[in-house]
C-alpha cells in the first residue's frame, strides 16, 4: 500500500524524527500548496507498507500537531510495488 501525508514544511529535521519512529523508510518531496487561496511551502511524505491505517493515521495526527495545523492530507493508494 501507499500512503501519502501532505503538510507543511515548517520543521523538516523533527518531522523527519518523528516519521522514522513509526518507519524505517520512507520518501519525502518538497512542494508547493495552496491551502484556503493560501500559498505554502508543503512536503509530501510517501510510506509503502502493508495496509496500516491505525499506524499513519497516528503519524498523521502527530505531525498534525507539531505543525499546529487544523488539518493534514492522508492519501491510501493501492499499488504494486518491488525491488531490484
Amino acid at each position: 500500500m501507499l500512503y501519502r501525508i501532505f503538510t507543511e514544511d515548517k520543521n523538516r529535521k523533527k518531522l523527519e524524527k518523528i516519521a522514522s519512529k513509526y518507519f524505517p523508510g520512507y520518501t519525502i518531496f518538497k512542494a508547493q500548496g495552496f491551502w484556503r487561496l493560501q500559498k505554502e511551502n508543503s512536503l509530501i511524505m510517501e510510506f509503502i507498507i502493508e495496509d496500516n491505517d491505525v499506524k499513519i493515521n497516528k503519524l498523521a495526527e502527530e505531525i498534525k500537531k507539531e505543525n499546529k495545523q487544523e488539518a493534514v492530507l492522508v492519501q491510501k493508494i493501492k499499488n504494486s510495488q518491488w525491488m531490484i
